[in-house]
């Protein structure tokens, strides 16, 4: 009789401490898919843009070249993010903004744009939520041919943020744009982005739990 007791004893040891196990694995699990699922950041915001001295506008005009301005509502996917959308003047999403050149006989040589880009998310940008790119615009349209070269500074910028929820960074360059006569171009650009989240009690819980339990189990296996 005292032998099935023993055995009775062992049995409940065992099952107790596989459900330690299992609860140890869930809050660990939990606790790491909650971070995983916070790696992409969200992204929106819009843009004006400006030649040489005019004032910040949705849209602005060099002789034939247009600009219009965008809004962008997009999310990074393993951390990469491209915003390329179609030129659509009036309606640019997902992009920049776009440039539209006429057919008119025009030298655009030696002047400058810039591009003033507002983020709405992230949140709480350090440093503000605006940024400026400048370029210089290069060509000559005659008789309908030639062209127009935009010529940014490619290097990129880098954004830190850190709110309630999540903190991480970013990185975003513009890219160059050749537009000939009687087009519209994109203004595009790449952003590189990564976050963690800032951990949740619910998630500091789980971690806890998952940790604790596995010393338990740890020190009844070595009992």
């Amino acid at each position: 009789m005292g032998f099935g007791i023993h055995d009775q004893g062992e049995n409940v040891l065992d099952y107790l401490k596989h459900s330690f196990i299992r609860a140890s694995m869930l809050g660990l699990t939990l606790s790491l898919v909650g971070a995983a699922l916070a790696d992409d950041v969200h992204f929106t915001g819009s843009t004006l843009g400006r030649f040489n001295s005019d004032s910040f506008a949705s849209t602005d005009t060099l002789l034939g070249l247009v600009y219009t301005n965008s809004t962008f509502d997009n999310t990074s996917v393993g951390g990469q993010l491209d915003l390329g959308g179609n030129p659509a003047p009036g309606v640019n999403f997902n992009n920049f903004g776009s440039f539209t050149l006429a057919m008119d006989n025009e030298t655009y040589d030696g002047n400058m744009f810039q591009v003033q880009i507002t983020f709405t998310a992230p949140f709480t940008i350090a440093g503000g939520d605006t940024a400026v790119y400048t370029d210089k615009l290069f060509g000559t349209v005659t008789d309908g041919n030639g062209g127009v070269f935009i010529d940014f500074d490619n290097t990129p910028q880098t954004f830190t943020f850190a709110n309630a929820t999540t903190s991480g960074s970013f990185s975003l360059f513009i890219n160059d744009v050749s537009i000939a006569p009687g087009q519209s171009s994109s203004l595009t650009g790449h952003i590189s982005a990564n976050q963690s989240p800032v951990p949740e009690p619910m998630s500091l819980a789980g971690l806890a739990c998952g940790a604790f339990g596995l010393i338990t189990v740890r020190r009844i296996h070595f009992r």
